[in-house]
């Protein structure tokens, strides 16, 4: 088998040019890991059976047959000699002839066959051809131990949602060339890491990539020259932990997508949420694949504040872009549940929702409440002859009635309603007993914990919600609410708010209205801060309990003020004009949203009273741009710096819109965008806004600003081509380079509940008006009394009116007729109030005979003439504005022969049969009084069938506010349990208002 071969090499070497001459030249060596690094470096251990291969370069490398004549001929081949530290001779068979110009050689280690450990150390190499003649360069091999590892640490621990520094300590580290790295955890699972920097040859700077899985991990190091070491359970990758995490809601319907609020409630060494929008991931499996669990980035994070995060779960989109083009949501997540939640933090820590608690997306739709009957009751509760039906859409089958109390604590305490009756999907009938045991309830905080119920129900006069709760699955319905009022009529103080007004204010309205969502809100309008006339509105939302929320950045909570539409901003022009003694109704259109109309006031540059009538829209949800989601870039020279940045769009309409001319919308949803290095650039694109004239763009002003702080970063013009028009409106785009930064005083997006402009109707009132009263009577507004400024100037004696006028809405439309007289009252009156008596108001003075039931009837209460309240008869005067449906053509008042003290600056309703007075009787005085509205026997109310029966004592029910004194001019609403009652004098001689607001249950 081997003479051929010889017999090759004979020939070789007898015929190949290249082979002429004895004397080799040995030029270089090579170790083939690392073919740019001369000279070579090769290991000392390690290797496998047969070392290390190292390559020799030069020429005339010339081997020579041996033994030709003998029955086995052999090669000879250059002979190779190391010189160092220690002088080793190559055996033969570790020599390999390639060509004249390479060798490749064996060099063996501590671990080869043999074992030939080499001292560390540079070496010669010398070649030696058996023909004669050699080669030798020296430090032509560097000889090098194998590497070790001591121990590995991360010296700033370890962050999930970045890379982790970590430090690697050992010896025979390379600092001219970087080892390759892994961590391998015992499941077979690996990470490669790469070396920043070789400090030393004892020490590496490497980094753990973001997202890396907790674990203990072996290290595995190998040096670029080929010898590598493993240390065993080198590093055990473990992040610091957010507290517990719970989320609100924890269901959503599989065809639309939903946005949750998530809680942190940190404790111990736990962390709160860090700066910027954390990942969330919600792990749950698809429709397109139903078989595969699959993480789900959640779209919208926000970071509202260390504990708060708000985020959408894409139950409809699932992995999909948006926007969402088929409404049966194939993409989307697969109804099941509950599902976990995955948190990874911007510092580092991580959190989870466990299953047990998480998110369930719901196969059918969940409930929906649309109607109470009744919806007030007293605290004797409700039995089976009577009791509450609740009826909606969508209720699962098994569905139970809560009762949701809120608590001192603010814990929620839902109690089950005992079912009666046949339940149905649309219908569920439950008894309302006085009191509920805690063992038929459950307790959550306010961040949606469940805990032991600390109490059960007792059925006080307030404001209950009322929830119908799906058994199947954990979807639920609120309704605000059913109103439990005392049998007696005795008004309590309600619970304390810790909400304020942003100015004190007195003589103004305070009105409640709702925005297309149906979501109310409380407004101030105007008013005097006893030294000046305000122009300024505020807005402050009302939750489901009654309770009033609004600016919280520091303590107590304030309304927030409607900077951009003061009184009087709006087609006339940008002057705001100040008043005070306005009176103020709402209008809400069924489909549409609400729209406050102010009526007259004092106007405060002058004194006169004025006569207009002006109108302002709660802006839409639903007229805010649809901002899809941005889209990140890369450009050279002007960038976004790197982090969180939030944005929002808003519309300003032009000067012909019929609602809101020449205002701004609602701006569109919060986008979170996160920019690097390399993706610097964002781009917003949005659906054209018809009518509108510009765009503003929102921006925070820095990276990682909290969500909601965002301030104008620029208003662009709205495009002129193509037109605004079609039913797939065009988009506009805008671009955010980091060209420009929103100034520290650029304006905010308009908050919800925020209004419209200003817009002056028509001809106004018949008379102009201060100190005057108004109430809305189905369509139709009643203007009475007040005070004008011929004859004297307002608030004298002189010029107070007696008349009435009244203006008629077109049905279910904000659209407001002409005012016109509409009789007058026995006395001049001002700073009086208005209520109402109907069947509405008053049920049961309203059964018999029935044609009574169609009547309606408004009383004046109160008020004076310029100086001290009212006394004597016709201190409450009573007219009938409506008979049998219709609208009595001119009312005629009479006086009311109740028993009762003068009032002024203070307020009146009927409600629940009872009529309430409560002002101030002169100075610091004050009355609270109430009786049955048409006087009765025991306790039952009279039929308000004459002007005679409106009589009675009106007994003191309060002896006053909880603050603020009497509240001489005080605003105030009546909106569900509560009567609302905020700002006032300290008593009717003026002095400095008051901020506080507070609420009476009645």
């Amino acid at each position: 088998m081997r003479l051929p071969f010889v017999a090759a090499l004979l020939v070789l070497a007898a015929c190949s040019r290249t082979t002429e001459g004895t004397s080799p030249l040995l030029v270089g060596s090579i170790n083939p890991r690392q073919r740019n690094v001369a000279p070579a470096r090769v290991c000392n251990a390690q290797g496998g059976e047969q070392g290390w291969r190292v390559e020799l370069l030069g020429e005339r490398f010339t081997p020579i047959p041996q033994d030709v004549l003998t029955g086995e001929p052999t090669v000879g081949l250059p002979q190779v000699t190391l010189k160092g530290p220690v002088t080793f001779t190559l055996d033969r068979a570790d020599v390999f002839y390639r060509d004249s110009t390479l060798l490749q050689v064996d060099i063996p280690t501590s671990d080869s066959t043999p074992p030939e450990a080499l001292p560390p150390g540079n070496y010669a190499v010398e070649v030696k051809n058996p023909g004669g003649g050699a080669s030798e360069v020296a430090d032509l091999l560097i000889v090098v131990p194998p590497p070790t590892v001591t121990r590995v640490t991360a010296p700033q621990g370890f962050s999930f949602s970045g890379p982790s520094q970590l430090i690697v300590e050992g010896t025979g580290f390379r600092p001219d060339a970087l080892p390759a790295m892994k961590l391998l955890r015992e499941d077979g699972f690996e990470v490669e890491i790469f070396a920043l920097s070789v400090n030393s040859s004892t020490r590496i700077t490497t980094e753990l990539p973001a997202g890396t899985p907790e674990g203990t991990y072996a290290f595995v190091l190998e040096n670029p020259e080929g010898c590598a070491v493993t240390q065993l359970n080198a590093v055990t990758v473990a992040y610091a932990r957010l507290g517990a995490l719970t989320i609100e809601p924890r269901f959503g319907w599989q065809r639309r997508n939903q946005p949750i609020t998530l809680y942190n409630t940190p404790t111990g060494s736990q962390r709160p949420f860090g700066e910027g929008a954390p990942e969330v991931w919600l792990v749950a499996p698809l429709k397109a694949d139903p078989t595969q669990t699959v993480t789900i980035p959640l779209q919208r994070v926000a970071s509202v504040s260390p504990s708060i995060l708000n985020a959408v779960v894409p139950t409809c989109s699932g992995n999909a872009a948006l926007p969402l083009t088929d409404d049966a949501c194939p993409n989307g997540i697969l109804a099941g549940g509950p599902y976990a939640l995955r948190v990874a933090d911007t510092s580092g820590a991580l959190g989870e929702v466990p299953a047990a608690n998480g998110f369930s997306v719901l196969e059918n739709e969940p409930p929906v409440i649309e109607a109470l009957s009744p919806s007030a009751i007293d605290t004797t509760g409700l039995d089976a002859s009577k009791p509450l039906v609740v009826t909606g859409r969508n209720f699962g089958a098994g569905a139970k009635v809560q009762l949701l109390k809120q608590l001192g604590t603010g814990n929620i305490l839902a109690c089950d309603l005992p079912a009666t009756g046949t339940a149905s999907a649309t219908s569920l009938s439950a008894l309302v007993p006085r009191t509920i045991a805690a063992a038929q309830c459950a307790e959550s905080t306010p961040t949606g914990d469940s805990v032991q119920a600390s109490e059960g129900l007792q059925l006080d006069p307030g404001l209950f919600v009322v929830r119908v709760q799906n058994t199947a699955d954990p979807a639920y319905a609120n309704y605000s609410g059913l109103i439990v009022t005392n049998p007696a009529a005795n008004p309590v103080h309600g619970p304390a708010t810790n909400t304020q007004l942003a100015t004190a204010r007195a003589d103004f309205p305070l009105v409640l209205a709702t925005d297309d969502l149906g979501q109310p809100f409380l407004y101030a309008l105007g008013g005097t801060d006893g030294t000046n006339t305000l122009a300024s509105v505020e807005v402050a939302p009302v939750t489901l309990f009654g309770d009033v929320g609004g600016a919280c950045t520091g303590t107590p909570c304030t309304f927030r003020t409607l900077e951009r539409t003061p009184l009087g901003v709006g087609t006339q022009g940008d002057t705001p004009e100040p008043r005070r003694g306005l009176t103020a109704i709402v209008r809400t259109v069924p489909g549409d949203t609400s729209y406050l109309f102010v009526l007259g006031g004092v106007r405060g540059s002058d004194g006169n009273a004025v006569n207009t009538v002006e109108r302002a829209q709660v802006l839409k949800v639903a007229d805010a741009p649809a901002l899809a989601p941005p889209e990140r870039g890369t450009k050279e020279g002007t960038a976004l710096p790197t982090g969180t940045f939030y944005y929002r769009v808003s519309a300003v309409l032009d000067g012909n819109d019929p609602e809101n001319p020449n205002g701004e919308t609602l701006p569109s949803d919060e986008y979170p965008v996160k920019t690097n290095e390399g993706l610097n650039t964002v781009t917003l694109t949005w659906r054209c806004v018809p009518g509108a004239a510009k765009y503003r763009i929102y921006r925070t002003a820095t990276a990682n600003e909290s969500s909601g702080a965002e301030r104008q970063l620029d208003e662009v013009a709205a495009p002129a081509t193509p037109a605004c028009t079609g039913t797939e409106l065009p988009q506009v785009s805008y671009e955010d380079a980091g060209a420009k930064t929103p100034t520290e005083d650029a304006p905010r997006p308009l908050p919800p509940g925020a209004l419209g402009r200003w817009v002056s109707l028509g001809t106004g009132l018949t008379v102009a008006r201060g100190n005057a009263a108004a109430r809305l009577v189905g369509d139709t507004v009643y203007v009475s009394g007040g005070c004008a400024t011929a004859g004297g100037s307002c608030p004298s004696a002189a010029a107070a009116l007696a008349s009435i006028e009244r203006a008629t809405f077109t049905p279910n439309s904000m659209q407001l007729g002409n005012f016109a007289e509409a009789g007058a009252h026995t006395r001049a009156r001002q700073r009086h109030s208005l209520a109402v008596a109907n069947a509405a108001t008053a049920p049961r003075s309203f059964t018999t005979p029935t044609d009574i039931r169609q009547d309606v009837w408004l009383l004046a209460v109160g008020g004076d003439q310029g100086g001290a309240p009212l006394t004597g008869t016709g201190i409450i005067e009573v007219a009938k504005v409506r008979e049998d449906d219709a609208e009595v053509a001119t009312p005629t008042f009479s006086a009311a022969t109740y028993n009762t003290q003068g009032t002024h600056g203070g307020w009146t309703e009927v409600i629940a049969d009872y009529l309430f007075q409560a002002g101030s009787t002169g100075g610091t005085g004050f009355k609270f009084g109430s009786a049955f509205v048409c006087r009765g026997t025991g306790n039952t109310p009279g039929q308000c069938d004459a002007p005679s029966q409106f009589d009675g004592t009106l007994d003191n029910a309060l002896s006053g506010y909880q603050q603020g004194g009497p509240r001489y001019l005080a605003g105030t609403t009546l909106f569900r349990a509560f009567i609302y009652a905020a700002g006032g004098f300290p008593n009717d001689a003026g002095g400095t208002p008051t901020a506080t607001l507070e609420r009476i249950i009645y």
